[in-house]
Formats: C-alpha cells, structure tokens, sequence
C-alpha cells in the first residue's frame, strides 16, 4: 500500500535531501538556478515560495544566485529542516511547517514573484495534488511558477511517485521554458508565466 505524508517521509528524510545530499540533488538544484538565470525573472527583490522545500536546497542556490532575503518555504518538519539547512539561508528563509494543502489554505505570501514546487507534486495524492494547484492559481496567484516533476510515462503509483493534471496551470499560465531535466530524463521542468 502507497504510504503518504509523515508515514513516506519522517524526519530523519531531511538529512538525506538537505545540503549534505547526494550530488544530484545539487545538480538538480543548480539546474533550476540556471533556467531561472536565463529567463531573467529574478533579482534582488523577488520574492519567492518553495512547496515541500525540505531543508531549502533550491532556495540556498536561489539566494546566492539573485541575493534576495524574500524567502519562504514549507515542509513536515521545521526542526529537522533547520538541521540540514546552510546556516546563511536560516537566517533569512521564512519556514512554514505542516502539510502542503494546510500551507496552501492558510500561509498566502502576497505579491510572490515565483511559486517553485521541485520533486514534491509527485509524492501527493492525486486529490491533494489537485486542490493544491486550483489554490495556487485561484488564490495565491504569483508571477512565475516553476515545476520539476515526474513525467507521466514515468508515473509508479505504488512506489509513490505520481503525475497529476499540470495542463490546468495553463488556463492562467503560459509556458515559457519547457524542459527534460539534465540529471533525468524522467522529469520535466516547467517555467510558467502569469498571462
């Protein structure tokens, strides 16, 4: 049976995803930088919120690129994600802990400039997964939003690895970088654009 939430990933799972994690996962992290970098939507003013951030990985390598301190992020669990976290960035990220679709419903960032979801999307049930996104586009509304996960053809449903229905950001987004990751060809990168 798929095992969810804290049951698929407790604590101890910071520690493996954070700033001591395999060098993919940077990878991966600088990948994401250099879309960004390219399309040049960020600078030192942007503001930006990353769902199921774990211990901040993305974010790290987002603040030494752009420099910005308008940081925000979620996860199960705050203490441990503090633990694998570079010190730099505890200082200035804002860390919201609990579920995503209890995050999504209760901790709007205003006037956010990019909505970054990496590899989280997949480990959601399709129901939550979809909730999650209708909120995003009808209630928190940001600029830019970038997504890096599991391409359909990929899809496990028992290991849990899920796609869910991304098409529906396209009724107020547009594509304006669409990629097959470097480190994987079975994810997808997305770099949407508020019409």
């Amino acid at each position: 049976m798929a095992k969810f939430g804290k049951q698929r990933f407790p604590a101890g799972y910071q520690s493996s995803v954070g700033m001591n994690g395999r060098e993919t996962l940077h990878e991966n992290s600088r990948e994401l930088v250099s879309i960004l970098k390219t399309n040049k939507i960020l600078d030192s003013n942007s503001s930006i919120f990353e769902l199921g951030s774990g211990p901040a990985r993305n974010l790290y390598y987002i603040y030494n690129e752009f420099k910005t301190d308008k940081l925000y992020c979620s996860d199960l669990f705050l203490q441990s994600s503090y633990d694998n976290m570079d010190d730099k960035l505890k200082s200035v990220v804002t860390f919201y802990e609990g579920d995503s679709q209890d995050i999504i419903d209760t901790s709007v960032v205003k006037d956010l400039d990019l909505f970054l979801v990496s590899d989280h999307f997949m480990h959601l049930q399709y129901d939550k997964a979809d909730y999650i996104i209708k909120k995003i586009i009808s209630r928190w509304k940001p600029t830019y939003i970038m997504l890096r996960e599991i391409k359909k053809e990929f899809e496990t449903p028992n290991h849990p690895r899920l796609f869910h229905n991304y098409d529906q950001f396209l009724s107020d987004y547009e594509i304006i970088e669409e990629n097959t990751s470097k480190q994987d060809n079975a994810y997808f990168i997305w770099l949407l654009k508020r019409k």
